[in-house]
């Protein structure tokens, strides 16, 4: 059997290619969006252990300020004696007991009487601290625990300190847990999430909502025990369940607060929603995108295969019609500038096509919101392409729009390497009308022979003016440059002499390439 170029070359093997390329397009769309969603959900719960990090981190340290009056309790009896630390204390108790989140203050030097910071104490919380007092074992160095003290709630924190002289001083404070609620409230400015926290017992020390406060977390939620016990492995529980504070399901992690000398926990809570919400919107933005791709694939098959059938169909029309290219020369002229537009098109599409895809594909995993932007302006941009004008010309603040989202694509691309001006010294120029596609073509041909780097950018400025637009760019010229078929530049001279405009210009100048397009005036 004969190798011929007709089999490869015949309706029957071109209808195999456009199958073929369908199906691996699909099968890309598949793979591609599945590792996109899988990216998205590893991204999305490594952000919500950085949150849970940073609120962790932030909760700590509010909590651990209330117990740093220890370390100054600590200095005071060891620069004090026997005389002045009775002074000296009270002047901290009288201090600390200033503060708008401290309740009461108290303290007892060996076995004489307690002090009170607060001389308007009741004699009901002096009982009350008198026989907390007498509970407590002596070798307890320290006790942090909810307590009810009328209709509020309070977190006292005890400590017993000994000096080099056996003298003994217990020293405690009540914070009031509702103002520390309102305090919290004011000054966490973490993620959009809620934590509580709770001690071993269950008790909740901080809320989001006040009521919760003093309750224990175990009867009020779906909290368990088990969470609080950790793997080696990590120091977190993570768990799916129903909120109790916001009525939906939530991504709950647990793990111990970082406070010192207590045995407390911390739970973050993030919206399940959210995250759903997240993935979900990555997947619809995947799939749209690739749709968009087979779409326009198989647009492309189709345009080429129409580009085909026309050039031979019109090829045997011109020989059956030579007698008649005299009278039918401007018709001719016409058709012959709407095939240069179809191959120029057929040239635009594939190249900046997938170039506009490699960069989506790159903006997806970095930046969602310009990824979406970018996909608008492509999208756009094929529309503005496939539906061509029937006299090869626009208006001119059409061309204007389409350049705009085209320099964005590119922009995106090389990012600094790229610089584009527009500037408008007449705006009844936006009403004229110039070829369709021509600034596309001067843009083109500027990124495509010329070198583009952060530390010599291509400057490319268009002004536009009352009957022309000038379109100029710094020559850098590239080394090893592409043959320029002049493709573009043949497309435009014919648009201008089937409209008699004769005054189409391109130069260098000065380190400038210079391309000058007048504007067409239709109804002139």
């Amino acid at each position: 059997m004969k190798f011929r170029i007709k089999n490869i070359t015949s309706r029957r093997a071109f209808l195999i290619y456009v199958i073929v390329s369908i199906l691996i397009t699909v099968l890309s769309v598949y793979i591609l969006s599945n590792l996109i969603t899988d990216l998205t959900e590893k991204a999305n719960e490594d952000a919500s252990l950085r949150t849970l990090v940073k609120k962790q981190e932030f909760m700590s340290q509010e909590f651990s300020k209330f117990l740093e009056q220890e370390k100054k309790i600590a200095h005071v009896l060891k620069i004090s004696n026997s005389n002045n630390l009775d002074n000296n204390l009270q002047l901290m108790s009288q201090l600390q007991d200033n503060s708008r989140l401290v309740e009461n203050t108290w303290f007892q030097i060996n076995e004489n009487p307690i002090q009170y910071g607060n001389k308007t104490i009741s004699d009901e919380t002096k009982n009350d601290i008198k026989a907390f007092l007498l509970q407590q074992n002596k070798k307890a160095q320290h006790v942090s625990i909810v307590v009810r003290q009328g209709k509020e709630l309070v977190w006292r924190i005890y400590f017993k300190l000994i000096s080099d002289d056996n003298t003994v001083v217990k020293y405690g404070y009540d914070i009031n847990l509702r103002l520390l609620h309102t305090y919290f409230s004011k000054t966490d400015k973490t993620a959009s999430n809620y934590a509580f926290v709770f001690d071993k017992k269950g008790t909740c020390l901080y809320h989001p909502e006040a009521a919760f406060i003093g309750k224990n977390i175990f009867k009020i939620s779906s909290f368990n025990p088990c969470d609080t016990i950790f793997r080696e492995k990590d120091d977190f529980v993570k768990r799916v369940t129903m909120s109790e504070f916001l009525k939906l399901d939530v991504i709950r992690f647990t793990q111990k607060l970082d406070v010192k000398n207590s045995n407390w926990f911390i739970s973050v809570n993030f919206p399940k929603i959210f995250v759903d919400e997240n993935v979900a919107i990555i997947k619809r933005y995947s799939t749209l995108t690739y749709s968009i791709t087979t779409i326009m694939l198989l647009l492309i098959f189709y345009l080429f295969s129409y580009a085909n059938r026309r050039a031979y169909r019109e090829k045997g029309i011109a020989i059956k019609e030579k007698n008649k290219l005299l009278v039918e020369n401007e018709k001719i002229i016409k058709e012959k500038a709407l095939i240069q537009l179809q191959q120029l098109k057929e040239q635009i599409n594939p190249h900046f096509l997938f170039n506009s895809l490699n960069s989506l594909y790159m903006l997806i995993g970095s930046d969602i919101k310009v990824a979406q932007k970018f996909t608008l302006n492509l999208s756009r941009i094929y529309r503005y392409l496939i539906d061509p004008p029937e006299k090869n010309v626009v208006p001119l603040k059409d061309e204007l729009l389409f350049i705009e989202k085209y320099i964005f694509l590119q922009q995106t691309r090389f990012k600094d390497e790229l610089f584009f001006s527009i500037e408008i010294e007449n705006e009844t120029a936006l009403n004229k009308h110039i070829p369709y596609l021509s600034f596309q073509i001067a843009v083109e041909n500027a990124i495509k022979h010329n070198t583009a780097t952060q530390e010599s950018p291509l400057t490319t400025k268009i002004l536009i003016q009352e009957n022309q637009v000038i379109i100029s760019n710094n020559l850098q010229k590239k080394l090893a440059a592409e043959p320029s078929t002049k493709f573009g530049l043949n497309y435009l001279k014919s648009i201008y002499n089937y409209y008699s405009k004769n005054d189409f210009k391109t130069s260098e100048k000065d380190g400038y390439f210079v391309c000058i397009l007048p504007l067409i005036n239709i109804h002139s």
